[in-house]
């Protein structure tokens, strides 16, 4: 396995593909309803973890306002010789503050995962996201696994088996998302670089 090193990671993740690209057959995020309210913006962005060190991570919500994209400068998982445990398992806490029209809420549809990982014969990766509301009852859960042997860029899908929809009655919704990624076992190189892109459903109140 060829060595590469961590200042270029980030940009690799950044530069891999959103779609299904890595052969794995996985689907690409799934396609909202079409209600959307006319104006989406953040409010606030809060970082907790060992993942996202205050300032590391860049969210972007695309012109459909059906897609937010967080890009992590320094989510990046490492194991083998020299590595700590820390390095072993990372995790980021993102929670947004939405500001959207009145009388919508929205949910998340699917999760895409991209990035680029170096993973030996033998070892693998896991994620899970995990996202709910503030003052909503309930999570919705995601987890993506990534196996060995592979070495480039990646993307994996997940759609959830219970939504969770935002409070209606507001202009306003806290999101949280919780990020943990690892990597096992620890004895062998590898590397996992990521992006996070959530696919969001609307519907009026």
């Amino acid at each position: 396995m060829k060595p590469i090193s961590l200042l270029s990671l980030a940009s690799l993740a950044a530069a891999a593909p959103t779609g299904p690209a890595d052969g794995a057959g996985q689907p690409g995020l799934t396609v909202p309803s079409g209600v959307v309210p006319s104006s989406v913006r953040v409010l606030g962005i809060s970082l907790l973890g060992s993942g996202c060190p205050a300032g590391t991570a860049d969210v972007q919500i695309d012109a459909t306002k059906t897609l937010i994209e967080v890009t992590f400068s320094e989510y990046i998982i490492q194991t083998g010789p020299g590595t700590k445990a820390a390095d072993w398992r990372k995790n980021c806490k993102l929670t947004l503050n939405l500001e959207f029209d009145q009388g919508f809420q929205f949910a998340t549809l699917a999760t895409d995962m991209s990035g680029f990982a170096q993973i030996p014969q033998g070892s693998k990766g896991l994620c899970t996201n995990t996202f709910d509301f503030t003052g909503v009852q309930g999570k919705t859960s995601y987890s993506l696994a990534l196996p060995g042997e592979r070495e480039g860029p990646f993307t994996l899908s997940a759609n959830p088996d219970v939504v969770s929809w935002s409070p209606c009655g507001g202009t306003t919704a806290i999101m949280n998302m919780n990020t943990q990624c690892n990597i096992s076992p620890t004895r062998q190189p590898a590397l996992i670089a990521l992006t996070v892109n959530i696919s969001l459903d609307w519907q009026k109140c």
